[in-house]
């Protein structure tokens, strides 16, 4: 990451941590963290505080206790867990030092992790500390603006100190922060991070504070090169409501189309639904319609064509006086999927040309035409004829319905407000007629 960009979001960064302070944000955030962890459950609130907790080697004169953190009555406690001497041979003390911390890493939940980090403590007597009243207006750069007043603070000058603050309180009337400030020389602190460090530990602080309470200190007296903390965005803290807030968003946007594609799928199956009974519907009027097809076939077929005693009875109402048939037939004739009855009739007359528009009047045929040119009879005034006419279909009959629908019901008539009176009777000519008809 470019240096600019890295200073800049460190701005930002402290930018915001002074108005999260200047507003109240992080006092509320301390009292509401603090009234809601009695309601989680002590083995979650005990692991999550065992994350912070690292291992404490306490350096006083020629001895290194080691401290280790430790459950005790349900509670996360610091306990000694081996002391390692100073005054040895170097290697020597390396060696005891190594072997120490292996035994606290061992005993650590989850087995030895891949870096041992370690807070050093150091005795109280060595440091310097006094309790400050500041304007509240440096508490964003308060270290700094402490390090301006190490030669007035201190005996010493500042390249021979490592020294840190920490408010601890704020007057918001006046305006005034108070302060913690600790100062060590260096040759003390080096020389504990040097044991330390040749021990494999690395060093996260340095507290003056005693040991079981160096974890929860605020002072870290390290130099600047070890003080170094990790970016906000590089820790999962500061990744975890983003985290939060995108599922938030998420669900806000997946839910509404997860709820859309339900009643999607839900009208789906409905129509399909319908469309099954649609389909059965649709299966019951077919079978009806080829059911009253079979029914009605033999009907229509019989009332499609004029009966035989119809047409005896109209050809021979119809024909002149005069004629006589020899042959009368009735042919059916294909004609695609329907078939045609054509009349053939020969026989005598004696006026063959006159029957055509007879036979066409009767309304029974129709295209009558000869079959044949006529033939005059000898000796005698009649002719031979031979003719063919298409007989006409009847109309169907109307269907009737296998069901009666009911009869409507008629509304009741509505009462005029007078009755009118009721009308005479008109006379009847019954007596004028009995009389007429009693005269002789």
């Amino acid at each position: 990451m470019p240096p600019d960009r890295s200073f800049s979001m460190g701005q930002a960064a402290a930018s915001l941590a002074g108005f999260a302070r200047a507003s109240g944000l992080v006092g509320f955030w301390r009292w509401w963290t603090a009234e809601l962890a009695p309601l989680v459950p002590s083995g979650a609130r005990n692991a999550f505080a065992r994350r912070r907790l690292r291992p404490v080697i306490a350096f006083d004169g020629n001895v290194a206790t080691l401290w280790r953190p430790m459950m005790r009555d349900g509670a996360l406690a610091m306990e000694i867990a081996g002391t390692v001497a100073l005054d040895g041979d170097a290697q020597a003390v390396a060696a005891a030092g190594a072997r120490a911390l292996d035994d606290i890493a061992q005993g650590a939940p989850g087995g030895a992790p891949a870096t041992r980090r370690v807070r050093l403590a150091i005795p109280s007597r060595t440091a310097l500390r006094r309790a400050l009243t500041l304007p509240a207006a440096v508490e964003e750069s308060l270290r700094q603006a402490v390090g301006y007043d190490l030669d007035r603070l201190t005996p010493f000058k500042a390249d021979e100190l490592y020294y840190d603050a920490a408010v601890v309180s704020r007057d918001p009337s006046k305006q005034t922060i108070g302060v913690d400030f600790a100062a060590v020389r260096r040759p003390i602190v080096d020389a504990a991070i040097a044991h330390a460090t040749a021990w494999g530990g690395e060093v996260r602080s340095v507290s003056p504070d005693d040991p079981a309470a160096a974890n929860l200190s605020r002072l870290n007296l390290a130099p600047d090169e070890l003080r170094t903390v990790p970016a906000p965005w590089k820790r999962w803290q500061f990744w975890a409501p983003i985290g939060a807030l995108a599922i938030v968003a998420l669900a806000a946007v997946v839910l509404p189309l997860w709820q859309k594609r339900e009643l999607a799928i839900s009208i789906i199956n409905r129509s399909e639904a319908v469309r099954q009974q649609a389909a059965v519907s649709e299966r019951l009027r077919a079978e009806l319609e080829r059911a009253a097809g079979d029914y009605n076939f033999a009907l229509e077929r019989k009332h499609q064509w004029p009966p035989m005693v119809r047409v005896l009875d109209t050809v021979t109402r119809a024909l002149p006086d005069d004629t006589w048939l020899t042959q009368l037939e009735v042919r059916t004739l294909p004609k695609g999927k329907e078939r045609d009855r054509e009349l053939v009739m020969r026989g005598e007359s004696g006026n063959a040309g006159r029957l055509i528009p007879v036979l066409e009047e009767s309304g029974l045929v129709t295209q009558v035409a000869p079959r044949s040119p006529t033939t005059k009879i000898q000796p005698g005034p009649g002719e031979v004829f031979d003719l063919g006419a298409q007989l006409k279909p009847l109309p169907k009959p109307a269907h009737v319905p296998l069901v009666e629908p009911p009869a409507p019901v008629p509304a009741p008539a509505a009462e005029s407000p007078a009755s009118a009176p009721p009308a005479a009777p008109a006379p009847t000519a019954a007596p004028a007629a009995a009389g007429k008809a009693e005269k002789p």
